[in-house]
């Protein structure tokens, strides 16, 4: 007489076909997560350059740098980024003027394409790029993933960063021209 019931190997393969696919939904989740962050980042750079032009608009100029040499950024950079402190005035005229209630600083410790964790960044530049002449504002955003915007360099800037045209899927950089 024969018992009903399943092998030890029948067992083994499901449980492996098991935990195959839980491991992709769990990967494919977390993905997703950082690829959220990452849309959140865009906007809120897209949201601080809106009230970069309010200021110009205004002012006739972007504002400069108002806390230049911050923690793990470069040079005249004005950083928001977690190393820097809750309390760190990033872009400090856009709040003091009222154009932008709170400006987002990145609470994560995650790093840009050149180790920094310099992840928000302003800074108002002449003859940004080698190639472009005048009075610039250049805001900078880093992303976790390969999902950010490409080739948003201006054509006249050739020799910072990735230059004009180059495909750089982990940041996004806005070049806003004083006139």
């Amino acid at each position: 007489m024969r018992q009903k019931g399943f092998t030890l190997i029948e067992l083994l393969v499901v449980i492996t076909i098991i935990g195959v696919l839980a491991g992709t939904v769990i990967l494919t989740s977390i993905k997703g997560v950082a690829q959220s962050r990452d849309a959140k980042r865009i906007q809120e750079v897209y949201q601080i350059a809106h009230a970069l032009q309010l200021y110009y608009t205004t002012y006739g100029q972007y504002p400069d740098n108002t806390d230049t040499g911050d923690v793990d950024c470069w040079g005249n950079w004005d950083a928001g980024n977690v190393v820097n402190g809750e309390d760190d005035p990033f872009i400090k005229p856009l709040i003091d003027e009222g154009f932008l209630t709170i400006i987002p600083k990145e609470w994560k410790n995650i790093r840009d394409g050149w180790g920094s964790q310099c992840i928000y960044r302003y800074m108002r530049v002449q003859n940004p790029c080698g190639g472009c002449t005048g009075w610039y504002a250049v805001l900078y955003g880093a992303c976790e993933t390969d999902r950010c915007l490409v080739n948003e360099r201006p054509e006249c800037c050739t020799t910072w960063g990735e230059g004009a045209g180059d495909n750089d899927p982990y940041d996004i950089a806005i070049f806003l021209r004083e006139r």
